[in-house]
């Protein structure tokens, strides 16, 4: 399991991160551009449409081309056929002004790419999900080493403080915040930060607990160590395990609450393409288009799995290498 994980869920992880790193390297096309709604809208992955070149660099997408004996064209978009004289082309052969684009993974009903889309959206989802990850990590480690260094009074306050939080539905919670503040991509990050910290708290505040009585603390506090430096240079590097998978699940729990909250519209905005808005571009086309959803909701899907079996893969050799040592 250790070996597995760290294999396919860090190469998986990698391949992600490096994909939408360099995505403006790629040559891909422009994920908000729509060149062509009638022709290029809702095309199945692994399409060739049929486009053409003319001589001013501009281009035509068609459904039918046909060559007449003048040297001229035919092309039909939709139902209507129109001509183009031989001038107006692109080169002087058909090799020239005729192009068949691929189209990968196929486009939406915008006729956009979804290959594009898809690189350019995991950049937002994963910067969103490490964002806000990291700062409910922030936050629930600030909590959670404040109570249990202070305990007594301080400490049972900022439990009940954190059991409230945990006892409200985190969607609802994100979603009463997102519809106060308004949607924007800042405002996603923040309120999933801000309502995800919880279960970190918890955490490190109980590893603290059981590790603020052992030998090792009683010496540094009779060596004369203050409190900060005692919780930043022996008590949280202890607690580092435990937080470490914490981190890895909670950047995949804040990519599904932002694909639901862009889902609802609540999210990240259009135009900019996140894995969650590009499940709701799909959602009124399943049946016809079914690609336009389910791809992203793949890429979700195993990005999740990846960062649990990245999170468990760590917590196991760390914790073999600290019961060896």
């Amino acid at each position: 399991m250790k070996s597995g994980g760290l294999f396919w869920g860090g190469g998986f992880l990698l391949l992600t991160a490096l994909l939408a790193l360099s995505a403006p390297l790629l040559g891909l096309r422009d994920p908000a551009s729509q060149p062509d709604g009638l022709v290029l809208r809702d095309l199945p992955p692994l399409s060739r449409p049929e486009s053409i070149l003319l001589a001013d660099g501009k281009t035509i997408y068609a459904h039918e081309i046909r060559s007449l004996p003048d040297g001229s064209i035919a092309y039909r978009r939709g139902d209507v056929w129109r001509q183009l004289e031989a001038g107006l082309l692109a080169g002087r052969g058909h090799e020239e002004w005729h192009r068949r684009p691929l189209y990968l993974l196929g486009s939406d009903n915008f006729g956009r790419d979804l290959l594009s889309r898809l690189i350019y959206g995991a950049r937002i989802s994963l910067s969103v999900g490490l964002l806000a990850a990291a700062m409910a990590l922030l936050i629930g480690t600030l909590v959670g080493a404040a109570a249990g260094m202070a305990g007594g009074f301080i400490d049972a306050l900022m439990m009940r403080f954190t059991d409230l939080a945990l006892s409200i539905p985190r969607l609802f919670l994100a979603l009463m915040l997102v519809a106060i503040y308004g949607p924007s991509t800042r405002t996603t990050i923040l309120v999933l930060g801000c309502t995800t910290w919880m279960a970190a708290a918890r955490l490190v505040r109980g590893e603290i607990l059981s590790l603020r009585d052992r030998d090792f603390i009683q010496a540094a506090r009779a060596a004369g160590v203050g409190r900060l430096r005692l919780a930043l240079r022996h008590l949280l590097p202890a607690a580092s395990v435990p937080l470490l998978v914490e981190g890895a699940l909670r950047v995949g729990e804040t990519i599904l609450l932002e694909a639901a909250l862009s889902f609802l519209g609540l999210g990240v905005p259009a135009p900019a393409p996140s894995w969650g808005n590009l499940i709701a571009d799909g959602r009124s086309s399943m049946l016809d288009a079914w690609w336009i959803a389910t791809l992203p909701g793949i890429a979700i899907a195993l990005t999740v799995i990846a960062l649990n079996l990245l999170g468990e893969a760590v917590r196991e050799r760390l914790s073999s290498g600290r019961q060896a040592s």
